[in-house]
């Protein structure tokens, strides 16, 4: 078994006399149809789609439904925040992806972390100690892009040894933290003021137990419909979420720590 990658660049003539649809109706046409001809398959990616154009989401939408009857050998894979799914009015998802098949991924179990910080460590010929795959685990909440950064500073951190120890781990550690606190302050920074009571609430709140919007609210002094709306538009934001049993939860693992320490300061 082997994998085989290739990377393309496709430049369009910005002449102004077509339009952005008919380019990407083109070029997809014509990669599907060099895929057909070598008896291949097409897989096209789109990440972060919760910040897209929705004009250009209606394009996409309408060139893969006109050619559904062509039988593409063709994959497309989405990924976006679950408030993907909530928006309405001019940002309503087009209804040809609504009915796609949807798959929702919450953070990665303690074992699904270990085995995405340790086989690749292993694979690269510097295998990662269960000590030190413990230590970052601890770090990393199963919020995948932590599990990678705290996988990146490590190998650097170790560089040298035969192994990744929870000496490199330690080592490690402050640069992972200093990377995932450009993500809270980002998010905190993107705050209203309003919304920012609200996180700081949330923050308060989950040191008891994982918070609903009452708790939220109570934490506030109001009631939960005096304060839904800042619930919403965080979620919205994608700087939290709302479990299937309605509890609240920092879509970054750590958020909720990091406001209490500014608060402490």
């Amino acid at each position: 078994m082997f994998g085989l990658g290739a990377g393309v660049e496709i430049v369009t003539d910005p002449d102004g006399a077509r339009s952005p649809a008919d380019h990407f109706h083109d070029i997809l046409c014509r990669c599907a149809t060099a895929a057909i001809d070598r008896g291949a398959g097409l897989v096209v990616t789109l990440d972060e789609i919760h910040s897209a154009d929705p004009d250009e989401l209606r394009v996409v939408a309408a060139v893969l439904q006109e050619h559904v009857p062509d039988n593409w050998p063709l994959v497309v894979a989405i990924a976006a925040l679950p408030s993907l799914r909530a928006t309405r009015g001019k940002r309503a998802l087009p209804t040809y992806l609504e009915r796609a098949e949807w798959h929702e991924l919450g953070p990665l179990t303690p074992g699904e972390t270990r085995t995405a910080l340790t086989e690749p460590a292993a694979g690269a010929g510097r295998p990662m100690t269960t000590a030190a795959a413990e230590a970052l685990i601890a770090l990393t909440g199963g919020y995948p892009y932590a599990i990678q950064v705290a996988g990146h500073f490590a190998w650097r951190a170790s560089a040298g040894a035969t192994q990744i120890t929870l000496e490199a781990a330690h080592r490690a550690e402050p640069r992972i933290t200093e990377d995932l606190e450009h993500l809270f302050r980002g998010r905190w920074d993107g705050a209203s003021l309003q919304e920012r009571e609200y996180l700081l609430a949330m923050a308060a709140a989950e040191q008891e137990k994982p918070p609903t919007g009452r708790d939220v609210a109570e934490r506030m002094s109001r009631s939960t419909p005096q304060v839904a709306y800042l619930r919403d538009r965080l979620i919205k934001k994608g700087t939290i979420y709302a479990a299937a049993d309605g509890t609240l939860h920092f879509i970054t693992p750590g958020m909720g720590r990091w406001l209490r320490q500014q608060g402490d300061q």
